[in-house]
């Protein structure tokens, strides 16, 4: 008998009412990268979770350092380039002093000495020139990711949010933190550092994606260490730090991310830029902690396009995760 004398076997009950359920597309998430001076290293472990899960952001915003790294990322650098960019300008002689010497606007010594001067130390706009990778967009048409910066808006003492135009500009702004910068003018607004006004800048990415993430690193005092009394820029920039923290703590009571991690970098000053081998290794439990978070968003719309069982009603959409209250 030949093959095609064969009855056709009908395809079981099971079979006929299977569907083939396409892979579960991944939930979208918008990233927000907060303030912190040196703090705001951590940053860069916070990216290379994403790297290692396959992860982008499909919006991302940054107050601050965090606008230095969201840009920097959002330009589609990865995050192993801007770890090793961050280490070699870092890890030069003199390492970040040299570059704050570059970028000042007016004479050190006149500021050291308590001399009238006209402006602040530093330029950000300068400054950016020397440590920005050279990769990184000019202008926010160039970016490979949706980007948001936040300033302050010194005379209206208000938030102001860019995401057109000139980035680098932007991003000097977002950083230039009173007295120690000069304010960046732009668009008849003279504008200084985000952090002012809102130094975790998640909710300015709310309804923007299924799942938002927010990266804390404002930390809290460490204590007096060696010195008792604080030096007088040590005071001005820690009294910012405390006006951000509070911030925080404030907007988490009334709306909170869905992912918040807040990193452990407690012990570091905020200038403490050389120290930045120190603030990758503090860092790294919130960078596990980030990527079991990130890990249970997966899994849980992975599971929930599984085809119920008997009995049982199927899960709609993505769970919340338990959010994370500061203590």
């Amino acid at each position: 008998m030949r093959h095609d004398q064969f009855p056709m076997t009908p395809p079981s009950k099971s079979l006929q009412g299977r569907k083939v359920t396409a892979p579960a597309a991944r939930p979208t998430i918008a990233l927000a990268l907060g303030g912190g001076g040196a703090r705001g290293l951590a940053h860069i472990l916070m990216l290379e979770a994403f790297d290692e899960l396959g992860l982008k952001p499909k919006i991302i915003a940054g107050t601050s350092i965090g606008a230095v790294f969201g840009a920097a990322y959002a330009s589609g650098l990865s995050a192993r380039l801007i770890r090793a960019h961050t280490e070699e300008v870092l890890g030069q002689p003199f390492g970040f002093a040299r570059y704050l010497l570059a970028a000042r606007s007016e004479p050190v010594l006149k500021f050291l000495n308590f001399l009238p001067v006209r402006s602040a130390l530093l330029s950000p706009e300068l400054l950016l020139d020397q440590v920005f990778p050279s990769k990184v967009a000019s202008d926010f048409s160039g970016l490979a990711i949706p980007f948001k910066v936040v300033t302050t808006d010194f005379y209206a003492q208000e938030q102001v949010v860019i995401d057109s135009g000139d980035l680098r500009g932007a991003v000097a702004a977002s950083i230039a933190l009173p007295a120690l910068f000069t304010p960046v003018t732009r668009d008849r607004r003279v504008l200084m550092d985000g952090g002012l006004v809102n130094p975790l800048p998640f909710d300015v990415l709310e309804g923007a994606a299924e799942i938002t993430v927010a990266i804390d690193v404002t930390g809290a005092s460490s204590g007096p260490g060696r010195r008792l009394q604080p030096s007088a820029i040590a005071a001005l920039v820690s009294a910012s730090q405390i006006l951000q923290r509070s911030i925080v703590r404030e907007k988490l009571k009334t709306r909170q991310p869905d992912i918040y991690i807040d990193v452990d970098v407690d012990e570091f000053h905020v200038l403490e830029f050389h120290r930045f081998k120190e603030v990758l290794i503090a860092a790294r439990p919130a960078k596990e902690q980030l990527l079991r978070q990130l890990e249970r968003v997966l899994t849980s719309q992975i599971v929930e396009t599984l085809p119920p069982a008997p009995g049982r009603k199927r899960l709609a959409g993505i769970r919340r995760l338990t959010r994370r209250r500061p203590a």
